[in-house]
């Protein structure tokens, strides 16, 4: 109990008692038991109190929903008739049933909670999150304010209890707009790395440069013309995907994107990636853009299964909006990561001027190249590539990146 309100609680009651005033006795009694139930609360309010959020899983894909419960406990015979929580949580967050409102930090939301706990009373809610944002998403630190009867704030604790979760980004499966199946990875090279000669498919007039071991002599004289033998494309054993995260002209430093053109290409970059685990290569990432860990840039060598699968989704899920180097620079770098022969397949959006030099430095290297491109420039982009020689394929994901049933590739 504070002093000052202990003297003026013992004047009212002396007071009353001089001049034969019980009510003014009566208030100064009032006074003590407000001043010793606030010296209760802000003593002992916040003893035996505990606070605990549990996430149902911490990975999440694009238009999921995360169970979230939120509990407290009170383990002493104090009840507790407010007891206030505000569990701070990265702003973008989506809790339904939840009261998320703006903080005093920067980059953070509060999620608020009001609880009346009796004593050794146990108290739990169920939340939901919704996850409608690719990102991580943190929660804590958490502040915990209990107050007495009359409202007032009593105490305050803070306690650093963090807990995140990933939403990765939707993928969606891999069609060809033709007639032909389309195979991630399998790029005729000039140097037919990926035709497996076991895989006999029939013949195909003969081209200038084709070596004699390819020339079918038979169909060859029982046609008349020569012919060679085609084959069927084995699958790469290595393919890396690099992304161009950058979306609208100009220098990469500029801070600016196209928000649904930026998820357009995550959502192609996970569609491809799947389609290439599927069809069982070994899938690697690149990508000029932070992944909020000490790299200035995301990188993920090949490898295969769905452990991969699951790596290359947190990465995109983790992947911000704005480049954090020159594309090109990532594409220079792939040759001192990469094996001899690994399949390069660059995703864009935007004009491939800048880079176009150092994709047809790696073709010519040896790492067979494909340009995807995606968006309104995507017709002019995928002709700019394949008028200096190096493939290309246009993708569409219809009617948008949301609500697409897949991810269609022309050319």
């Amino acid at each position: 109990m504070s002093r000052g309100r202990a003297l003026l609680a013992a004047a009212l009651i002396v007071a009353g008692a001089l001049t034969s005033l019980p009510g003014l006795a009566l208030v100064g009694v009032l006074v003590a038991l407000t001043a010793l139930l606030t010296e209760l609360w802000s003593r002992f309010g916040l003893r035996c109190v505990r606070y605990e959020r549990r996430l149902a899983r911490d990975r999440a894909v694009w238009g999921d929903e995360i169970p979230l419960d939120l509990g407290v406990w009170n383990d002493k015979p104090l009840p507790l008739a407010w007891l206030g929580v505000d569990d701070y949580v990265t702003e973008g967050a989506s809790v339904r049933g939840g009261l998320l409102q703006p903080s005093e930090r920067p980059g953070l939301a509060v999620l608020r909670n009001v609880w009346t706990v009796g004593w050794f009373e146990r108290v739990t809610r169920h939340l939901v999150i919704e996850a409608d944002q690719r990102g991580t998403f943190e929660f804590g630190p958490v502040r915990i304010t209990v107050a007495d009867l009359f409202g007032r704030g009593a105490a305050t604790e803070e306690h650093p209890d963090r807990a995140f979760y990933i939403v990765r980004p939707r993928s969606v499966p891999v069609r060809h707009a033709g007639a032909e199946p389309f195979t991630l990875g399998t790029l005729r090279a000039r140097q037919n790395l990926f035709e497996d000669p076991s895989l006999f498919a029939g013949v195909r007039p003969y081209q200038p440069g084709d070596p004699q071991r390819r020339i079918h002599w038979r169909a060859t004289g029982r046609l008349g013309v020569p012919v060679s033998k085609r084959f069927d494309p084995s699958r790469a054993s290595d393919l890396l995907i690099a992304l161009d995260v950058q979306t609208v002209p100009g220098p990469y430093w500029a801070l600016h994107f196209d928000e649904p053109l930026l998820e357009s290409l995550i959502v192609a970059a996970a569609s491809l990636a799947r389609h290439a685990v599927a069809d069982g290569a070994s899938v690697g990432f690149a990508a000029a853009a932070h992944t909020r860990t000490p790299e200035r840039t995301a990188y993920l060598p090949p490898s295969g299964g769905q452990d991969q699968l699951a790596r290359i989704a947190d990465v995109l899920g983790r992947l911000s909006q704005t480049p954090s180097a020159p594309f090109e620079l990532v594409l220079a770098a792939l040759p001192q990561r990469l094996a001899p022969g690994t399949a390069v397949v660059a995703l864009g959006s935007r004009d491939p001027l800048p880079f176009l030099a150092v994709l047809r430095r790696l073709d010519a290297s040896g790492y067979p190249v494909e340009y995807v491109a995606l968006g309104p420039q995507a017709a002019a982009a995928v002709a700019r590539v394949r008028g200096v020689g190096l493939a290309a394929q246009l993708a569409t994901l219809s009617p948008d990146w949301k609500t697409s049933d897949a991810l269609v590739l022309a050319g």
